[in-house]
């Protein structure tokens, strides 16, 4: 691959896919809903990372220069990671997301390349108040509508740094850092665990090979990793785990992917949180 589109290029993983590109010298395209007068924190100091790269290119979703260059450019493969997959609640708005699936599977149709959506494992958990289930649902149906060459890549609970501040496992690393008590439900899918570079890396290699039209599910192949985080994570605060009934994902192909030690990603992300308290320490989204 030469050049590639990143849509949600400032979401967890797929700053992590974007910085993978760059390090194997692939020009990379990137959009998200940040414009730079509106940029978050975080997104900001992501984008000091990577913006001065010369095979970086980021705009902004409402940009319409942004597209007219895209049209008018050789891509290779275009990748979908607008939405946090492990995102329980409280997403953007659902209509504005589904237009730009439309958009950029139409794109892809009419440029011939290939498509690859990350979702979310909890697509087969699907219930009337379960947000998460719907959204991914309903992004996986318009992709299938289409006529374009897709793969959708389904990813259980994702961790390492940069994790977003709504997961468990940031909760628990700051707390400790700040050395503070907490008491929390946790209601995100504690079935599996991968490593977010690990993921990455896998969405990187979809990109470069011949894969069928299908939906995948990612897998650790190890039990029980997600409570083997919290249990070498909780020296302080009570978490109550409401799990989430982990059933087989039906009609998927499952791949269960090269991990990192648990211990190893779990240093990664205590060192990047600690390396980056300012930007933490006043975040309150219990």
């Amino acid at each position: 691959m030469k050049r590639v589109i990143v849509v949600g290029a400032l979401t967890f993983i797929g700053y992590h896919l974007v910085q993978k590109f760059l390090e194997e010298e692939v020009e990379v395209y990137a959009l998200d809903f940040d414009d730079m007068k509106s940029v978050s924190k975080v997104n900001e100091e992501k984008l000091c990372l990577i913006g001065r790269n010369a095979l970086f290119t980021y705009s902004s979703l409402r940009d319409d220069e942004g597209w007219e260059v895209l049209e008018n450019t050789d891509i290779d493969a275009a990748y979908f990671c607008l939405c946090e997959p492990n995102q329980q609640k409280d997403f953007r708005n659902e209509r504005i997301i589904l237009q730009y699936v439309k958009r950029f599977e139409s794109f892809c149709r009419r440029k011939e390349i290939k498509l690859i959506v990350l979702s979310s494992v909890e697509v087969n958990h699907v219930c009337s108040s379960d947000e998460n289930s719907m959204l991914f649902s309903k992004i996986e149906r318009e992709v299938k509508k289409g006529s374009a060459d897709y793969c959708i890549l389904r990813v259980p609970t994702v961790y390492g740094p940069w994790q977003p501040l709504f997961m468990t496992y940031h909760h628990l690393i700051l707390s400790q850092i700040k050395q503070q008590t907490i008491s929390a439900s946790v209601e995100e899918y504690a079935c599996d665990l991968l490593y977010v570079e690990d993921v990455a890396r896998c969405l990187y290699d979809f990109g470069r090979k011949r894969t069928e039209t299908k939906i995948y599910s990612l897998c650790s192949g190890e039990e029980n990793q997600w409570q083997k985080g919290i249990e070498l994570l909780q020296e302080t605060g009570k978490i109550q785990i409401h799990r989430k009934e982990c059933q087989k994902d039906e009609g998927t192909e499952k791949i269960a992917i090269n991990q990192m030690a648990l211990e190893d990603g779990l240093k990664r992300q205590i060192s990047h949180i600690k390396q980056y308290k300012e930007l933490y320490e006043d975040s309150n989204t219990w």
